[in-house]
Formats: structure tokens, C-alpha cells, sequence
């Protein structure tokens, strides 16, 4: 095994990296915390590195456990992306508020590196592990602000609800066991399927257990209650870090494992994407806390991702399941980029702990703060899909694999309820530029931290959405590796 040490290069470095922050935060004088956030920042780019020094491994490893091919490494380096945004946001609203940076930048790392497990899984049994190291830091810092009650209910309800679901996972974990005699992702899927009534049992328990990380209707109660509570920086990675590990998982499971039985599942996939995207919208018309409305327009965009999976199963040919999943993998980078940092804008309107990101904060941003107020819109504008951004070609990606796939009735759903969302994002935007300000308007955190790490999210959705090649030629390779 110690052949295969170089293939989890990454999982090392992001290992060394967790120690190196968790050991340097004992020894820091309480002034010099700030040294924490770049020493993070510096370290995920090294492990960014580490995971080009994967690409084109393609083998298994540790006993078929691991696996280290194209697709792991997308996840890893949109896992590190994410990784990084987040601790750029963080800084500024964690101090106002006095709660730890250290703590915060040690519990993102042990989540970072359960999504890198989750990557290369292989085996039912890995994928639970890199699972519950994914979400039990969540849970932290879902309840991270220990003296506000709505955190603490919010990470009450992620904690007892999202236990409730990987004790589902397991249950189902243990069904395919019981029915197949293995756990390796390469050999369920045919077994299951000549198991009859019982393998449809596992598979609606994998079913369960993975869409509920995913933030899928009906299996998604936690997700407002916990994106409210936590700190909103914090919430910005909970709204888009365990979603990326979440189709990590889906897309092992799912593609790896029961990528030949399809049929069998397809149904159930398209039917949770509608009722995904159609709830989250519908529920996201009735806010009037920003905060709360994008934790609902979150659960939409799972449903649109789920359509690409839906795809994936009804698709008989190799090009149009590849291109399934390429949409998935656009869309999950995309999405994850632009959510944080529309959190994040929500958070610089937060300095005063006793706002509450209401849509009457955002009233007249525009002449306050024009260049905060023009950044929001063009997030809210990729978050709508409206072009040139990377939230336009990310629903058409997905519009097209439904198309290709032969559920053009999907792609209508898609097409429809991205209309529906317009008119809660574009609302936010009205309240920016045509709305006069509060007579006591919102102050604004004016971080230079959090200014940077804002517009190196701005200039890379709008990068990707004029020249979407590079990062296109990026996830054909990577997606290519499933099949």
C-alpha cells in the first residue's frame, strides 16, 4: 500500500494542512489570528496543485477502496475552489461578531477532506466514510454561533435530521451488502437488479440517504432552518460545499455503481428534479429575508442538477449519458461560485448583528455602494441564467443533456421554472437601483479581504461565461473517465 500513497497525494496535503492550521492556532497571540486565514488560503492552493499532479492516474487503489481518475480530481479542484472562497469570506464577519477563525478555518478543512474522500470512493463503504467526514463538520458550523439561538436550532435540525438520513444510506448500504455479497461500487449495480423487489429496496434507501444531502424535495426540511441560523459566510459553504460532496456521492453511486441499471431508477431521479426545482421555487416567491430566499432557491438548483442525472438514466447512447454527467460537473462548479458569493453579499450587509438581510437592507445599494450593488446583480443575474454568465450556460447544459436524452418534457420544467425564479432574483435587484434606502440604511462591512474575494468571484463567473471552452474542455475529460 505504500506504492499507492502517491495516488491520495492530495489527501495528504490537505491532511498536513488541517494539522499545520489546527497546531500554528495554539501558539497565535489572539491579535495575530488574521495570519490563519492566508496561511489556509495558500495551503488549498497547494493542494489545488497536488491534485494536477493526479490527473491521468486512472487506477485503483487500496484494495479497490479508492479510487483516483479524472472525475475525482474535477471534485477536488472544485471542492478546493469552494475551499478557498469560503475562507476568504469568512474573516471579517467572524470577527465582528467574536467567534473563532481558527476554529472555523480547522472544521472547513475536515469537511474539505471529506469531500475529497467522497471523490475517489469507490466502495459503499468509503463513500459513507468520506459522508460523515463531510457532514459532521457541517454540523458545526451550521451551530457555530453558540450564543445565537437560531444557530443553535439550525444545527440541531441538520444534526438529528441528517443522522436520521445516513442511518437510511447505511440501512441501504447494508441491504445491497445482504444482496450482493460486496460493496464495490463496480459490482452492485447488475446484482441489484436481478434482485427483484429487494434491490429496488436498496436502491430507493441509496436513493434516500444520497438526495437528502443533496437538499432534495421532500427530503429537505433541514436546509431553511439551518441556512438561517449559521453565520452567513458559513452558510454560503453549507449551501454549496455539501451539495458538491452530495453529487460526489450521487454521481459514484449512481454512475459507477448503478450506471447499467438506469431504467430502474430514471423515474424517481426526474420526478425528485421537478418537485425539487418547482418547491424551491415556489417557496422562494414568498420571502422577504434574502438570506432565507436563496437557502430556498438552493433546493432549486439541486433540482436542476438532478435533471443532468436523470439524463445520464434515460440515455442509451455513450456520448449523450457522458454528456449528463458533464453537466452535472459545470453546474455544481458554477453554481458553487456564485452561491457563496451572493451569501457573502448578504453577510457585508450584516455588520450590524441585528440585521437580518431583509429585501429592504438592499433598498438604494446602488447609491450607496455601487460597484457592492453591481456585483449582486451580477450574481443574482447568474443565478437567473441570464447571459454571459456561467449560470446561463450551466442551464443550458443541462437543457440540452435533457433534450439529447429524450426527456425534452424536463427540459420544459427546467425552462420553466428558471422563469419563476427570475422574478425573486430580478426583485432584489429592483430593491437595489429603483427602491429609495432605509432612513437608517444597513451599514456595510467594507472589508478589503472580503471586497477581494467578491470580485475574484465576479470576475470568474463572468470569465466563465465568455469563454466557457477551457473549463468545457475541462469537464469532457473529467466526465469521460466515468464511462
Amino acid at each position: 500500500m505504500v506504492d499507492d500513497l502517491s495516488a491520495i497525494l492530495p489527501e495528504l496535503a490537505l491532511t498536513a494542512l488541517v494539522l499545520a492550521v489546527l497546531t500554528i492556532d495554539l501558539f497565535l497571540r489572539r491579535e495575530d489570528k488574521w495570519l490563519l486565514t492566508p496561511i489556509t488560503v495558500i495551503g488549498l492552493g497547494f493542494v489545488g496543485y497536488t491534485c494536477w499532479t493526479v490527473w491521468g492516474v486512472n487506477q485503483t487503489v487500496f484494495a479497490g477502496f479508492y479510487r483516483v481518475d479524472d472525475l475525482s480530481v474535477f471534485f477536488k479542484v472544485a471542492t478546493v475552489v469552494i475551499g478557498i472562497l469560503a475562507a476568504l469570506f469568512a474573516p471579517s464577519y467572524l470577527a465582528q461578531r467574536k467567534l473563532p477563525l481558527g476554529e472555523f478555518n480547522v472544521i472547513l478543512l475536515f469537511s474539505l477532506s471529506g469531500m475529497f474522500v467522497l471523490a475517489s470512493s469507490s466502495d459503499l463503504i468509503t463513500l459513507f466514510i468520506g459522508l460523515e467526514l463531510m457532514v459532521m463538520p457541517a454540523y458545526l458550523l451550521a451551530g457555530f454561533h453558540k450564543t445565537d439561538r437560531y444557530s443553535n436550532e439550525g444545527g440541531l435540525k441538520y444534526f438529528l435530521l441528517g443522522s436520521f438520513a445516513s442511518a437510511i444510506l447505511l440501512f441501504g448500504i447494508s441491504w445491497t451488502y445482504g444482496l450482493t455479497h460486496s460493496t464495490r461500487l463496480s459490482e452492485i449495480g447488475g446484482l441489484l437488479t436481478d434482485g427483484g423487489a429487494a434491490g429496488l429496496i436498496a436502491i430507493a434507501m441509496l436513493t434516500v440517504g444520497s438526495t437528502f444531502k443533496a437538499a432534495a424535495v421532500p427530503f429537505h426540511y433541514w436546509t431553511p432552518d439551518a441556512y438561517q441560523g449559521a453565520p452567513t459566510p458559513l452558510t454560503g459553504f453549507l449551501s454549496v460545499g455539501p451539495k458538491l460532496g452530495a453529487f460526489a456521492l450521487l454521481v459514484r453511486v449512481f454512475g459507477d455503481g448503478l450506471g447499467l441499471s438506469g431504467a430502474d431508477w430514471y423515474g424517481v431521479m426526474a420526478v425528485l428534479a421537478v418537485l425539487t426545482m418547482t418547491g424551491g421555487n415556489i417557496v422562494a416567491l414568498a420571502q422577504t429575508n434574502v438570506k432565507r430566499m436563496l437557502a430556498y432557491s438552493s433546493i432549486a438548483h439541486t433540482g436542476y442538477i438532478l435533471a443532468g442525472l436523470a439524463a445520464f438514466a434515460h440515455a442509451t447512447d455513450p456520448g449523450v449519458r457522458t454528456q449528463g454527467i458533464e453537466a452535472i460537473l459545470f453546474y455544481v462548479l458554477g453554481y458553487g461560485v456564485m452561491n457563496i458569493a451572493a451569501f457573502s453579499v448578504v453577510g457585508m450587509l450584516q455588520r450590524d448583528p441585528r440585521r437580518f438581510g431583509g429585501l429592504s437592507a438592499f433598498a438604494g445599494l446602488a447609491g450607496r455602494a455601487p460597484v457592492l450593488a453591481a456585483a449582486m446583480a451580477v450574481l443574482l443575474l447568474s443565478l437567473t441564467g441570464i447571459p454571459p454568465t456561467v449560470g446561463f450556460f450551466a442551464k443550458l447544459y443541462v437543457l440540452v443533456a435533457t433534450v439529447d436524452a429524450g426527456v425534452a418534457w424536463l427540459a420544459v420544467a427546467i425552462a420553466l421554472n428558471a422563469a419563476l425564479a427570475a422574478f425573486y432574483y430580478l426583485r432584489v435587484i429592483v430593491y437595489m437601483y429603483m427602491r429609495e434606502p432605509e432612513a437608517d440604511p444597513a451599514p456595510i462591512d467594507r472589508s478589503p479581504l472580503t471586497a477581494f474575494a467578491l470580485a475574484l468571484s465576479v470576475a470568474g463567473i463572468l470569465l466563465l461565461g465568455l469563454f466557457p471552452d477551457p473549463i468545457i474542455s475541462f469537464v469532457r475529460a473529467s466526465a469521460a473517465g466515468l464511462l
